[in-house]
Protein backbone atom coordinates (compact mmCIF):
# COMPACT_ATOMS: atom_id res chain seq x y z
CA UNK A 1 0.00 0.00 0.00
CA UNK A 2 2.75 2.57 0.99
CA UNK A 3 4.73 1.72 -2.41
CA UNK A 4 1.43 2.44 -4.56
CA UNK A 5 1.24 5.97 -2.66
CA UNK A 6 4.50 6.24 -3.50
CA UNK A 7 3.69 5.36 -6.95
CA UNK A 8 1.10 7.33 -7.02
CA UNK A 9 2.96 10.51 -5.51
CA UNK A 10 5.96 10.04 -8.26
CA UNK A 11 2.98 10.19 -11.18
CA UNK A 12 1.31 13.16 -9.39
CA UNK A 13 4.71 14.94 -9.67
CA UNK A 14 5.45 13.59 -13.05
CA UNK A 15 1.95 15.27 -13.96
CA UNK A 16 2.27 18.32 -12.34
CA UNK A 17 5.87 18.81 -13.67
CA UNK A 18 4.49 18.00 -17.41
CA UNK A 19 2.01 20.90 -16.38
CA UNK A 20 4.62 23.60 -15.61
CA UNK A 21 6.40 22.15 -18.43
CA UNK A 22 3.54 23.27 -20.66
CA UNK A 23 2.06 26.15 -18.98
CA UNK A 24 5.64 27.37 -19.27
CA UNK A 25 6.07 26.41 -23.10
CA UNK A 26 2.12 28.27 -23.40
CA UNK A 27 3.67 31.34 -21.18
CA UNK A 28 6.77 31.97 -23.83
CA UNK A 29 4.14 31.24 -27.31
CA UNK A 30 1.60 33.79 -26.01
CA UNK A 31 4.70 36.20 -24.96
CA UNK A 32 6.14 35.89 -28.33
CA UNK A 33 2.34 36.42 -30.39
CA UNK A 34 2.18 39.63 -27.90
CA UNK A 35 5.29 40.62 -29.18
CA UNK A 36 4.50 39.78 -32.69
CA UNK A 37 0.89 41.22 -32.44
CA UNK A 38 3.07 44.56 -30.79
CA UNK A 39 5.39 45.01 -34.01
CA UNK A 40 2.68 44.66 -36.23
CA UNK A 41 0.82 47.51 -34.47
CA UNK A 42 3.47 49.43 -34.29
CA UNK A 43 4.29 48.99 -37.84
CA UNK A 44 0.57 49.85 -38.91
CA UNK A 45 0.58 52.66 -36.67
CA UNK A 46 3.86 53.72 -38.66
CA UNK A 47 2.19 53.42 -41.98
CA UNK A 48 -0.85 55.51 -40.65
CA UNK A 49 1.47 58.06 -39.36
CA UNK A 50 3.68 58.63 -42.23
CA UNK A 51 0.20 58.99 -44.68
CA UNK A 52 -0.76 61.11 -42.65
CA UNK A 53 1.93 63.02 -42.62
CA UNK A 54 2.30 63.13 -46.38
CA UNK A 55 -1.48 64.11 -46.91
CA UNK A 56 -0.90 67.31 -44.41
CA UNK A 57 1.84 67.65 -45.97
CA UNK A 58 0.74 68.37 -49.51
CA UNK A 59 -2.16 69.92 -48.26
CA UNK A 60 0.00 72.45 -46.68
CA UNK A 61 2.53 73.19 -50.01
CA UNK A 62 -0.92 73.33 -51.72
CA UNK A 63 -1.91 75.76 -49.64
CA UNK A 64 1.61 77.80 -49.28
CA UNK A 65 1.65 77.39 -53.38
CA UNK A 66 -1.74 79.49 -53.18
CA UNK A 67 -0.34 82.08 -50.62
CA UNK A 68 2.44 82.45 -52.70
CA UNK A 69 0.57 83.02 -56.21
CA UNK A 70 -1.39 85.57 -54.17
CA UNK A 71 0.89 87.72 -52.79
CA UNK A 72 3.31 87.18 -56.05
CA UNK A 73 0.03 88.62 -57.86
CA UNK A 74 -0.66 91.28 -55.38
CA UNK A 75 3.48 92.45 -56.18
CA UNK A 76 2.57 92.20 -59.69
CA UNK A 77 -0.24 94.52 -59.38
CA UNK A 78 1.77 97.09 -57.32
CA UNK A 79 4.81 97.08 -59.60
CA UNK A 80 2.87 97.30 -62.52
CA UNK A 81 0.47 100.56 -60.77
CA UNK A 82 3.63 102.08 -59.64
CA UNK A 83 5.29 101.63 -62.86
CA UNK A 84 2.29 103.63 -64.58
CA UNK A 85 2.22 106.24 -62.02
CA UNK A 86 6.31 106.85 -62.72
CA UNK A 87 5.37 107.08 -66.74
CA UNK A 88 3.03 109.45 -65.82
CA UNK A 89 5.11 111.54 -63.55
CA UNK A 90 7.85 111.39 -66.35
CA UNK A 91 5.68 113.03 -68.67
CA UNK A 92 4.72 115.99 -66.40
CA UNK A 93 8.56 115.74 -65.41
CA UNK A 94 9.50 116.37 -69.13
CA UNK A 95 6.77 118.72 -69.91
CA UNK A 96 8.14 121.23 -66.95
CA UNK A 97 11.80 120.27 -67.86
CA UNK A 98 10.57 121.43 -71.53
CA UNK A 99 8.70 124.31 -70.89
CA UNK A 100 11.44 125.72 -68.72
CA UNK A 101 14.16 125.40 -71.84
CA UNK A 102 11.68 126.80 -74.01
CA UNK A 103 11.04 129.90 -71.94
Amino acid sequence: MAIEKVLEIKEVEAEAQKIRENATEEAKKLMEDARQSVIEVAAKAEEQVAGIYRDKMSKAESEAKIIYNSILLSAEKDCELLQSRAEKKKAKAVAVIMERIVK
